[in-house]
């Protein structure tokens, strides 16, 4: 800091000056010609206008554009990217996010604690600031579902110890939150015992019960879709991380009521889940930025929520603006209605310009990435995929999916004719879903059935399954279904598509089930491919992907199926598959 402070003064010239640019001072919203001095990796000095130029040892000419803070996603799960965190950094460093806060959730739930472990450690070295939270929900419905590892609040206290950990992730047990639980109790007052951020999940949480919720200590909420939700929340202190992910869009209904309240500063920008063709065709947060100024919100407040806004909620007071003392992470952009990021700077060093890194980024070798998380009790056969059934008709509980939403489900009964002791599913709207515990826990295996999910043909298998991530398999035939599930074994894990015995479309992702060792432009071909193959099995979604992967998610409502059988997710209890007669499979 010595050398950052007589850059400042004057006595020794600067590393590096960027001139010729517009100063976008998102303090006082104020736009003028300055150069910048960096040293040390820090900003020494702003120039005023009309102030001499600066002394440096190396210049850059910004060309007359904006330069602006480093982008910061106050919310993401890297996981949902399917790359490493070093290609994940690739894919985003060039659209100008030099900042983001990792909730590892999905790795947590198959790898437990040595998977937190491995976000950190592959992080260290790349030109990117990787925070941690730690996932405050693992599992997040316990004894509903089987996960790799369970954390309570001794285990969050060890990762709290972590490097760059600054948190606890997005806290969705709100009802253990307001039941006061041991368990969550004690993971939030892990975060508040040691001074650090607490992170929210509370869609449509209001009243009494929103008021007890931030009450424990709770700060934010990036589950916020509605508009009156929004402003309830705001008017009650909560921060609202803005969320624009390839699978929610809700600046649609939150940008009105940010303009209508003058921009509180109670709000920032993140992305939660992006998948890769839409990372490679569209972006990151800089997507965000450009639909929330297409809605209206001037450039400036937009950008201050993606900068300002998101280093104060995680406590990072070292960047956020460009100003002196603060980390040199900067980025460039012509206009700031278009919004198109041509240079980034990370700590004062040009890594990215014209939407390329401009650095090798080091792809760390991990243990973990050699680690097969795929585990079976048994092989799999075609009977797992029938339901066995005593006598000539029986019915069952259906998991119904509503045309209005294409993830929300409803329970309903269903009779079947039963032949040769196996239940008959010749109806075109009717599907068969298997789960399997796949961590080595207890060998589970649970059979359902599936109605208006739009699959016509084919199987679908998937290791990626919110949360618990088992493997989930979705299809009309047991044939097509055993190999698609045989495939995701054999490959350490992915998605994959089967139709007539045949593999039309797969991504592995051998990292825990979860992840690929391949980087953005491979990996966005092979899951546009996989996402046209779902459309053609007859899936009509906007995210077919996250449809696959919503199907063992025991806080969606109303039904679901987990490993440990059908849920009913309003009480919290089971549901047999028999509404009455017959037997299940063994």
């Amino acid at each position: 800091m010595d050398k950052v402070i007589q850059a400042a003064k004057g006595t020794i010239p600067f590393d590096l000056v960027i001139r010729n640019l517009k100063y976008v001072n998102l303090i006082t919203r104020e736009i003028y010609p300055a150069e910048i001095g960096i040293t040390d990796g820090k900003i020494a000095h702003v120039s005023q206008p009309n102030e001499r130029g600066l002394e440096a040892k190396s210049y850059y000419d910004a060309q007359g554009k904006h330069a602006l803070p480093g982008l910061i996603d106050t919310h993401v799960h890297i996981e949902s990217s399917m790359m490493n965190p070093a290609h994940f950094a690739e894919a985003i460093v060039p659209r100008g996010t030099t900042t983001i806060a990792a909730d590892p959730h999905e790795i947590a739930n198959v790898l437990g604690t040595a998977g937190v472990k491995y976000i950190v450690e592959s992080s260290e070295e790349i030109p990117i600031s990787i925070f941690v939270l730690a996932p405050s929900c693992v599992p997040s419905v316990p004894g509903m579902e089987t996960a790799g590892a369970a954390f309570g609040p001794v285990e969050i206290k060890e990762m709290l110890k972590l490097e760059r950990m600054i948190g606890i992730g997005e806290v969705m047990d709100f009802v253990g939150v307001l039941e006061q639980s041991e368990r969550m109790s004690g993971i939030v007052g892990a975060g508040k015992e040691a001074k650090l951020f607490v992170q929210g999940h509370a869609p449509s949480l209001s009243g009494r019960d929103l008021s007890a919720y931030l009450s424990a200590g709770i700060e934010s909420d990036h589950e916020t879709s509605f508009s009156e939700e929004a402003r309830e929340k705001l008017r009650a202190g909560m921060v609202l991380e803005c969320r624009e992910s390839s699978i929610v869009h809700d600046l649609e209904a939150l940008v009105p009521v940010i303009k209508e309240l003058q921009y509180p500063d109670t709000t920032t920008l993140c992305t939660d889940d992006r998948e890769p063709d839409d990372l490679l065709q569209e972006g990151h947060l800089d997507h965000g930025i450009r639909r929330a100024i297409a809605l209206g919100m001037p450039p400036i407040e937009i950008l201050r929520m993606a900068t300002l806004h998101g280093a104060r909620l995680l406590r990072l007071r070292d960047r956020g603006i460009l100003t002196p003392g603060k980390r040199a992470d900067l980025i460039l952009v012509e206009d700031l209605e278009e919004f198109t990021v041509d240079e980034v700077f990370v700590a004062g060093e040009l890594v990215a310009k014209a939407g390329a890194m401009t650095v090798e980024v080091t792809v760390p070798s991990h243990p973990v990435e050699e680690h097969n998380s795929v585990h079976l009790d048994r092989p799999i056969t075609e009977a797992d995929f029938e339901v066995r059934a005593s006598g000539d008709v029986v019915r069952l509980n259906v998991i119904a999916y509503t045309p209005e939403t294409h993830i929300l489900t409803k329970r309903v009964v269903r009779e079947f004719p039963v032949e040769s002791g196996l239940v008959v599913m010749d109806d075109v709207e009717l599907c068969r879903l298997a789960v399997f515990e796949r961590h080595g826990v207890n060998g589970n295996r649970s059979l359902g059935v599936i109605q208006g999910f739009g699959l016509k043909e084919g199987a679908i298998a998937s290791t990626v399954s919110h949360d618990c991530h088992n493997l989930v398999v979705v299809g009309k035939d047991p044939h097509d279904m055993k190999i698609a599930a045989e495939a995701l074994l054999a490959s350490g894990g992915g998605i994959v598509c089967v139709k007539d015995g045949k593999q039309l479309a797969m991504v592995e992702l051998p990292i825990a089930g979860l992840m690929s060792k391949k980087g953005l432009a491979e990996m966005a071909v092979e899951t546009k491919k996989l996402k046209e193959t779902i459309i053609s099995f007859g899936i009509d979604a906007v995210s077919p992907i996250i449809q696959v992967a919503a199907f063992a998610l025991p806080v969606i409502p109303e039904i679901r199926l987990t490993d440990m059988g059908l849920v009913d997710v309003i009480h919290q209890s089971w549901i047999p598959l028999f509404e009455q007669g017959g037997k299940e499979n063994e």
